[in-house]
């Protein structure tokens, strides 16, 4: 499939901006929104009033921050372009998607499965999740193609279907090794396989920010229930090993 050179516009340019730009820029044109004076070559800085020429636009802001971001941006969307979300959340963030898109501009909820950590090495065999909200079906082949191409593994959720697998898969993780980083555990030369799979994840979470961890935790419907489960089922082990 031929896929014409879209003019991609990203809104927020913290670590998974600048990586969403790096990846893309093979299939357009990359334009920065960011509230940080932007000096990358092969980037070009706008506003929000120049969204009015992009074909896409994708904001890559905290979760916390989208739905502000979407009410400031609705009266500069051209019609016909395409708005996609990228939040590690999908509930929430299509619902704003719905609630503020121009009913002329299509809107597509995506959660890529990865950040700069975790693609260091390439994007093959990751995963990417896809929502469709509102898009003709042309050019959802166009987006998945290009997602193909990256070598990323595509699946098709709902954002319900999305959120309940994340809620163990994503907030979890991040909550033990958000705990695991409190604890003060460090790498040690005496050591298991278990114990680096461990400390994988105390890494990989803890190279994410704060604001992601809390965003996570509270615009997740189904993550307090899961944090709940986890913590006395600790409980139970912790009394059958002081019962023993």
């Amino acid at each position: 499939m031929n896929i014409k050179k879209q003019k991609i516009a990203i809104i927020g340019f913290g670590r998974f901006g600048e990586l969403l730009a790096k990846i893309l820029k093979p299939y357009g044109e990359i334009f920065v929104v960011s509230k940080r004076n932007i000096k990358i070559k092969g980037y070009k800085q706008i506003a929000y009033t120049d969204l009015t020429e992009m074909d896409w636009v994708i904001p890559a802001v905290p979760i916390s921050s989208l739905e502000e971001v979407l009410k400031d941006i609705k009266p500069f969307l051209k019609k016909g372009s395409l708005l996609m979300d990228v939040c590690s959340v999908k509930v929430y963030p299509c619902r704003w998607l719905k609630k503020h898109a121009p009913k002329d501009v299509e809107i597509l909820g995506c959660h890529p499965m990865f950040g700069p950590d975790s693609a260091k090495n390439g994007l093959k065999g990751l995963q990417i999740v896809v929502s469709p909200l509102r898009i003709k079906e042309k050019r959802l082949k166009e987006v998945l193609t290009i997602f193909k191409k990256l070598g990323l593994n595509i699946i098709k959720a709902t954002p319900e279907e999305h959120d309940k697998q994340g809620a163990v898969n994503l907030s979890l993780v991040h909550y033990i090794g958000r705990g695991l980083a409190d604890s003060g555990f460090k790498d040690q030369k005496i050591k298991t396989a278990g114990f680096d799979k461990l400390m994988g994840i105390n890494e990989n979470v803890n190279n994410d920010t704060w604001q992601l961890f809390f965003d996570i935790q509270h615009f997740n419907p189904y993550s307090k229930k899961i944090r709940q489960n986890y913590l006395k089922s600790l409980q139970k082990i912790e009394k059958k090993i002081n019962n023993k």
